[in-house]
């Protein structure tokens, strides 16, 4: 009778840790599909906080452009690196870690800085 009452707990505790796992793997999905990495998936404007801030940059088909200093940057695709050419001929590059509808993360490799930006809807 005993063993009986063992192995019962011992099948609770495996179905609650299953179902703990469950639910941790639901809440960090958190609904935010993966998009594949690509230039149209790229396209858009993409900022901080957008109840507060500005966009910081918007991205089209091959230029980027940062509407505080106005200023219009070539851009290339190459992987998942976004390598962006100043007109003085500087080389920067953003490795994207992260991009969804809602979001982008990228790496400056410059200076070795992530950056967490939400898109913009409007």
């Amino acid at each position: 009778m005993k063993h009986n009452s063992r192995l019962v707990k011992q099948v609770k505790i495996i179905f609650l840790i299953g179902c703990i796992a469950i639910i941790f793997l639901a809440f960090d999905q958190n609904n935010e599909t993966r998009l594949n990495i690509s230039k149209e998936n790229l396209f858009g404007a993409f900022g901080g906080d957008e109840e507060t801030e500005n966009a910081y940059f918007g991205i089209f088909e091959d230029s980027i452009y940062y509407p505080d200093p106005d200023i219009w940057n070539k851009y290339e695709l190459s992987g998942d690196t976004i390598i962006i050419t100043t007109n003085e001929n500087y080389v920067d590059k953003l490795l994207i870690l992260k991009l969804t509808a809602d979001s982008l993360v990228v790496m400056d490799l410059r200076i070795s800085l992530e950056l967490h930006l939400n898109r913009r809807k409007h």
